[in-house]
């Protein structure tokens, strides 16, 4: 097992006296970046810590990429920053993540939430984004707009897709772009990604919430869910998609922050 260390951004608790610890964990080809401002509102509440997952943001890369590496990850940061105990709150990648923590470190966790996705395996369906991330030659281009060009021009032109995906893309001082997050090893690491997390029964205060518009947890989900979770809590924010953080932040803010409380 590697021991890596994770890139965190730290939003101090705006009442300082306050003790309470938040991880934020991003999904796939995500990273810290996407919470910064929801995490920015948690503060009111907690210390909260938006982690950069390994091969994502600016954590480290690392041949691995499975969801025991991540959760030891997790809690090695968590010793590193003497945090005996936190919430979580993790999305699609992050959630599984989050879920994996619950089996391997439930003495770690107060509460967690899960942001669509459930502990089933998926049918792997990123192949055409890494083949466009692979097709397309960042160090060779002069502007971003070149790089957001070629990739909508593979994917076409998705308002939600590319705009996320272009955020991983940073400058090199030599000149032209690279990707943050780990192509190649993330795209070789895609069984691992949509597989199944093993649940055993625990009593931590969980609440899964997802879109009404996102196919990536439905009613038998929960059930199973349930039968893990025996203080879980459910909640569909309508008309949201798999995004349903960036598209519907007023509402996902107002759920999980009562249920954090």
């Amino acid at each position: 097992m590697s021991d890596l260390t994770l890139h965190a951004r730290s939003i101090p608790c705006l009442e300082p006296r306050v003790d309470r610890h938040l991880v934020i964990l991003h999904g796939l080809l995500g990273s810290s970046d996407n919470w910064q401002t929801l995490g920015k509102r948690y503060a009111e509440s907690h210390h909260v810590w938006l982690l950069d997952a390994r091969n994502h943001g600016r954590s480290p890369h690392h041949p691995e990429h499975s969801y025991p590496a991540m959760a030891a990850d997790v809690v090695r940061f968590l010793d590193q920053n003497h945090i005996a105990k936190a919430c979580f709150l993790g999305h699609s990648m992050g959630g599984k993540t989050v879920l994996q923590l619950s089996q391997d470190h439930p003495d770690r966790m107060e509460k967690l939430v899960v942001a669509d996705i459930a502990a089933r395996a998926y049918t792997p369906h990123h192949g055409p984004i890494f083949d466009a991330l692979r097709d397309v030659r960042p160090q060779q281009a002069a502007t971003r707009e070149e790089v957001s060009d070629q990739l909508a021009s593979q994917l076409g032109s998705d308002p939600v897709l590319v705009p996320f995906l272009m955020k991983g893309l940073h400058r090199q001082k030599e000149g032209g772009f690279s990707w943050r997050f780990n192509v190649p090893v993330l795209q070789q690491s895609l069984e691992e990604v949509v597989g199944s997390i093993d649940l055993s029964m625990n009593t931590l205060p969980a609440l899964f919430i997802r879109g009404s518009e996102s196919d990536y947890v439905g009613e038998d989900d929960l059930e199973r869910l349930e039968e893990h979770f025996l203080h879980m809590d459910d909640h569909v924010i309508s008309g949201a998609g798999h995004w349903l953080h960036a598209q519907a932040p007023e509402e996902f803010y107002a759920v999980t922050s009562d249920f954090l409380g």
